[in-house]
Formats: structure tokens, C-alpha cells, sequence
């Protein structure tokens, strides 16, 4: 699946400005990473990230890169952020805002604990046992797969043999387990949707 550079820009966005609360470690890649180099653009804080070189590394002076270069196994940024492991998955997944705003219709559509049919138990109150929809949102994107989502939420192992078996359904084509659990049949195309991307991702890894 490939996604277009102002998209996964703006889905990287929340973890630029995660990385920007951390301190840069220091490294000469001059020599070593001489190519990717070539391409960074450093300018003033003030100054934004040019149009060719949207992607700004954390730390306090401005380090431009440009998309092409996110996660192509050579850091360009001084502490390596670009190659970070969370950062490259979220680079495959529909954009945090999509997947926030997803849930969040489901919710306001049909009630807060709505989303019981995936999460289980946990996901009572519009998500607040699991940190709320922006929480479960940064987890879906940034997830490598369905086990290190149950970890970073701490889903109880039949929440997460429960929602492995309803991706599994969807993996083959399977909906009549989605109407078992109560979505409508205008409702499957979009569930159906939303959960094939994040198979395609390598989330049943």
C-alpha cells in the first residue's frame, strides 16, 4: 500500500512532535551516511520545513529531510528518529487522524460502548479504560502487530484471541462473524475496509 508524502506526513506528525521533547544524542554521520546528508536542509527554529523536505527531526535546531528518505535504513537525523521502528510502521497505516475519526463515528453513531464488539471489556465508555480514542488510535498506527497492540494497552488475552479471530474473519472474507457481533450491513463495507488496511500492514504478523 503506498501512501502519498503529505499523507504520511501528516500521520508522522504525531511523533515529531513526541521526538521533539526528547533530547538529541550527537553523531557525525558525515562520512558514513554522506549521501542522505547531502539532502538534509538545517535552518532556524523559526523557519518551517520547506515543501521538498517536510519531515523535521527532533532537537532544537531545525533538520529538514525529505520523505524519501524516512526509514530507509540510514539515519538522517542526529539521533537516528527517522529510522525508528514505531515511526517506519506508522508510515505504512492510514494516518492517526483517519483511525481517531473512525472510531470516534462508530461511537457517536451507535453509543460509547459500541466498540466492546472488537476491544472487549476495556473498550467501555467511548475507550477510556484504554486511554481513550486518541490512545487506541496512536496504538493501531504505531503497532507493529496485533500482540504489541495488546500490550501497549494491556488487553486481557481473550480480549485479544477475540479481536484476532474477528481480523482472521475479515482476512478471508468472512463478514458473517461481523454480523454476529451486531454491525449492520451498512456498516461492514467500512469496517471491512478499515481493518483490511491494517492486515496489509502486517498488523496479523
Amino acid at each position: 500500500m503506498k501512501f502519498s508524502p503529505r499523507i504520511m506526513h501528516i500521520n508522522l506528525l504525531i511523533f515529531i512532535l513526541i521526538g521533539m521533547t526528547r533530547g538529541a544524542s550527537l553523531f557525525d554521520f558525515t562520512n558514513i551516511f554522506h549521501r542522505n546528508l547531502e539532502n538534509v536542509k538545517r535552518e532556524d527554529d523559526y523557519n518551517r520545513c520547506p515543501t521538498t523536505r517536510p519531515f523535521r527531526c527532533p532537537g532544537r535546531r531545525t533538520i529538514c529531510i525529505s520523505i524519501q528518505y524516512l526509514c530507509d535504513g540510514a539515519p538522517d537525523c542526529h539521533d537516528g528518529y527517522d529510522e525508528d521502528p514505531k515511526l517506519c510502521t506508522a508510515a505504512k497505516r492510514p494516518p492517526v487522524e483517519e483511525t481517531a475519526n473512525f472510531l470516534q463515528t462508530l461511537l457517536i453513531n451507535h453509543g460509547p460502548n459500541y466498540l466492546e464488539k472488537l476491544f472487549g471489556s476495556k473498550a467501555r465508555d467511548a475507550l477510556a479504560p484504554l486511554g481513550g480514542v486518541g490512545k487506541v488510535a496512536v496504538a493501531l498506527s504505531e503497532s507493529d502487530t496485533l500482540e504489541d497492540f495488546g500490550k501497549v494497552l494491556n488487553l486481557m488475552r481473550s480480549d485479544l484471541d477475540h479481536l484476532r479471530h474477528v481480523f482472521m474473519a475479515v482476512e478471508t472474507g468472512d463478514l458473517s462473524m461481523l454480523r454476529a457481533l451486531g454491525f449492520r450491513d451498512s456498516e461492514l463495507a467500512d469496517v471491512k475496509l478499515f481493518l483490511d488496511k491494517l492486515v496489509s500492514t502486517g498488523f496479523m504478523d
